[in-house]
């Protein structure tokens, strides 16, 4: 079984409103995505999720420079072609340290 899988998320020739309203909305989601996922880890222990933080700046700054490069294609007239791929790595899981729960009868 190969461990590296890909599966193609975004193909073809778009216009940049359909193009910006593609990407727009799959970073929207990833941002809301961290945002409850960070609102979770405050509720359950008492501090946002580091890394759910840093990503929603990365996706942030990438959605502003989708943005300008949306903006820069409408004004000369261009549209684009859009390949989005995913590449998955299977990796072995870490383990957590799970307490072992003896039941007697």
């Amino acid at each position: 079984m190969s461990r590296n899988k890909n599966i193609t998320l975004i193909k073809g020739e778009f216009e940049t409103e359909e193009a910006k309203d593609i990407l727009r909305n799959l970073l929207d989601f990833k941002i809301r995505f961290h945002q409850i996922k960070s609102f979770n880890s405050e509720l359950k222990y008492g501090e946002k999720d580091a890394r759910s933080q840093a990503r929603i700046l990365e996706l942030k700054e990438s959605m502003q420079k989708m943005l300008e490069i949306m903006e820069e294609a409408e004004e000369n007239g261009y549209s684009l072609n859009i390949d989005a791929k995913i590449e998955i790595e299977f990796q072995q899981q870490k383990t957590k340290d799970l307490e072992k729960v003896v039941i007697t009868q």
